[in-house]
């Protein structure tokens, strides 16, 4: 083999040592550049990372790449490296992004205090989340990373084909320097109070960074109108970090790209001693609205619908952990919302495929919250899952764990609009300042043709409320206290009709709840209830003047109850003064008059007596109570009873 068959290319043995080789090879390159800088040499001799737009054309190297190094003074190399270094370096990173180039960064603290340019085909590359770190230095109150014109593409409807392509941020560390100390320590202060870590008006772009302690948003993200028919927006977000002063993340574009995976939490704050003194915060950018984790927007002329892959949100105190705006798709595979104050919201216009939805600790207000310095009680708690789509949802797997810290008072679902499928499991643990389960439904139904699925475990409240119209429910519900393990609610005029409920019930308060009567429903379920625990409240069906169907079965203390019941009496047959018979009817309501019907039962056919008279004389809750009157006494040997059919 010669020799020049045998020499390979930095670029050409990346490619075949993989990912992993690529990481290891670009650490050599970081380390190589950062002496070849200080020689006051280009360190960049071979093309490792470049991408759609990089070119030598452009005013980059033959292979398309830079090493930031280059543009930093020699002198300030060791202090950066240090993480020591004051020198501001917005200047000299985007000299090297105005050459529409990859930069590669060593490992250091890179402190700047305006805004580093990102246009097509610069991709900034770190040596490493925390490794290389862009922080913000005190006072300069901007974004860290922004497209190029982005002030003025943004709320551009048709801004793609004039925005920046191709670009990205990877392998580094943010830090937007907003709290001078820990989010969680007294004395603390502001050291810029404006700004967001990445802005974007822009498509074909890659991002995995780290965000920390930032004043507006992690990541900020638009992008409208039609690029060109040759061109795919297709981008991709991996992202993670803590403390943002407003929502962690807001996405109004570019549609159909993937977030992949988003791990963020404590969304919203401020630094004490003003953290204290706050009842309430609403959105800056959505004024008087909630201050939600990671907000897709596509409102008009938004275009925010996309695909998340992993996405784990926690800390927010002031609204929902995950939302939608506008007529937004989302297909989401595994989301979870965490010890915020509402899990997910779904409004009017969502539609989509959510896969996983996990909320634990729903119903938080901030660590360490002072009534008594803020001057009014915390915001109430917002909902688990609030779906309000008429456009149709489905949500595969919602699971709600209903635990410590949290507030009382929120349901685990609440369902509006129409046409969603929901499956969901909720279970509740004891809030140790009650000693009993926190409070709240499991699952509350509303709107049109809805699909829900509930399985609850100890719930405190009524479980699963049903005020929806030709709808679905399937219910399994054990252990609710302080309720109803369903209410069923026709509303005012009867208008909630034409539903089909089925499920089961093991120890609830009360088993079941009608309110009205609606002109048609369906109702299937079975009740076992301890003795001290009634099994239904409120309306009984109307079966004169409704389409009524229920049919339930129930064990109340291991005696059988329903629906309907085949009871039987008996009589004296020796005498004919008349006589008062009491019935259990064992019916889990009160029977009308008009569903108790009767008949004499002589089965031997060898009773010699007459009666004059059968009557139903009352019903009440548990009995019938029947006069009988004979106007011959007969045969007390024969064998003669009284057939009654309830129902």
């Amino acid at each position: 083999m010669s020799d020049h068959a045998g020499k390979i290319s930095r670029r050409g043995m990346l490619v075949k040592m993989g990912a992993a080789g690529t990481a290891l090879a670009a650490g050599v390159l970081f380390r190589q550049g950062s002496m070849g800088a200080e020689g006051g040499h280009s360190t960049v001799t071979h093309h490792t990372y470049g991408e759609p737009g990089s070119c030598a054309d452009d005013g980059c190297s033959a292979d398309g790449i830079l090493n930031v190094m280059d543009y930093i003074p020699p002198e300030e190399h060791a202090g950066i490296r240090a993480g020591t270094s004051s020198y501001d370096c917005a200047a000299a990173i985007n000299a090297a992004l105005s050459n529409k180039c990859s930069v590669l960064f060593p490992c250091g603290v890179f402190e700047i205090s305006s805004p580093l340019i990102l246009d097509t085909g610069n991709y900034v590359h770190g040596s490493g989340k925390g490794n290389t770190v862009i922080r913000l230095k005190t006072g300069s109150n901007c974004d860290v990373f922004r497209t190029k014109d982005f002030d003025t593409l943004k709320g551009n409807p048709n801004g793609a084909a004039l925005a920046p392509r191709y670009f990205g941020i990877e392998h580094l560390t943010i830090e937007g320097n907003y709290m001078a100390i820990g989010w969680r320590e007294d004395g603390n202060g502001y050291n810029n109070t404006q700004g967001s870590a990445i802005a974007i008006y822009g498509w074909g772009y890659r991002i995995n960074a780290e965000v920390y302690n930032i004043a507006a948003h992690a990541l900020y993200s638009e992008c409208m109108g039609d690029p060109g028919q040759q061109f795919e927006r297709y981008s991709t977000v991996e992202l993670h970090g803590r403390i943002s002063g407003e929502e962690a993340v807001v996405f109004r574009g570019p549609g159909d790209i993937l977030l992949d995976k988003i791990v963020f939490g404590v969304v919203g704050v401020k630094p004490r001693p003003d953290y204290y003194a706050i009842a309430g915060r609403t959105s800056s950018l959505f004024a008087g609205d909630t201050l939600d984790g990671i907000v897709l927007d596509e409102t008009s002329p938004y275009d925010g619908h996309c695909e998340l892959g992993f996405v784990h949100i926690y800390g927010v105190y002031y609204g929902y952990g995950i939302r939608t705006r506008g007529v937004c798709r989302i297909k989401a595979e595994h989301l979870v919302s965490e010890n915020n104050r509402g899990g997910a919201r779904f409004q009017d216009g969502a539609w989509g495929v959510v896969s996983i939805l996990e909320v634990h600790a729903n119903g938080r207000i901030p660590p360490e919250y002072k009534t008594a310095i803020a001057g009014a009680p915390p915001l109430p708690p917002l909902e688990g899952c609030l779906c309000e789509s008429s456009w149709g949802m489905q949500i595969s797997g919602l699971h709600v764990q209903r635990n410590g810290p949290s507030q009382d008072g929120w349901p685990s679902l609440k369902v509006t609009g129409a046409y969603n499928t929901v499956q969901l499991t909720s279970r509740g643990y004891a809030n140790a300042s009650t000693g009993g389960y926190y409070a709240g439904s499991a699952a509350v139904i509303e709107g049109v043709n809805q699909s829900v699925r509930v399985n609850a475990h100890r719930i405190n409240g009524d479980a699963v409320v049903v005020r929806a119209v030709t709808s679905s429910v399937e219910l399994n519900v054990r252990d609710v206290t302080n309720g109803s393990a369903l209410v069923r609610d026709a509303g005012s005029g009867n208008v909630n009709r034409g539903n089909c409920i089925t499920g089961t019930v093991n120890e609830a308060a009360t088993g079941f709840t009608a309110t009205g009567t609606p002109t048609c429903e369906s109702i299937r379920l079975v009740l076992n209830n301890s003795s001290s625990k009634p099994l239904f409240a409120g309306s009984r069906p109307d079966l004169q003047n409704r389409a009524q169907q229920w049919e339930i079965s129930a064990a109340w203390s291991n005696v059988p109850y329903g629906t309907r019941s085949r009871v039987f009496f008996t009589f004296d047959m020796s005498i004919v003064t008349e006589q008062t018979i009491t019935v259990p009817h064992r019916l889990i309501y009160q029977p009308d008059f008009r569903e108790v019907s009767w008949s004499i039962e002589d089965r031997l056919a060898t009773w010699d007596g007459h009666i004059e008279y059968i009557r139903l004389q009352a019903v009440d809750a548990m009995n019938l109570v029947f006069k009988l009157k004979l106007s011959q006494a007969g045969s007390t040997g024969a064998d003669v009873r009284i057939g009654v059919q309830i129902g």
